[in-house]
């Protein structure tokens, strides 16, 4: 049986490994590629849909249970779409 997570955006459940975590480590957010840094984390799927809707919902606030700087969240949506387009190369 594989890890199940939530995704923040959409809020469905899927396997660990068709999210993206999302690390928040010292009030920095960087995507977690190897789902393996310290601090809170958030999931989400590699979908720019639930990414929108994420930050429509202020989502990554509650998941690391604090405030989410604006900036730090539209430097995440940029590094999630290029690791979207190069998934499709």
């Amino acid at each position: 049986m594989y890890p199940v997570r939530t995704c923040v955006g959409c809020r469905q459940r899927g396997n660990r490994s068709d999210l993206i975590r999302i690390a928040n480590f010292q009030g920095n957010l960087s995507v977690d590629t190897e789902k393996k840094m310290p601090g809170r984390g958030s999931w989400i799927h590699k979908k720019t849909k639930c990414l929108e809707t994420a930050v429509e919902r202020k989502a990554f606030g509650r998941a690391f249970r604090g405030k989410a700087d604006l900036e730090q969240v539209t430097d995440l949506v940029k590094q999630i779409e290029q690791a979207e387009m190069m998934l499709e190369i």
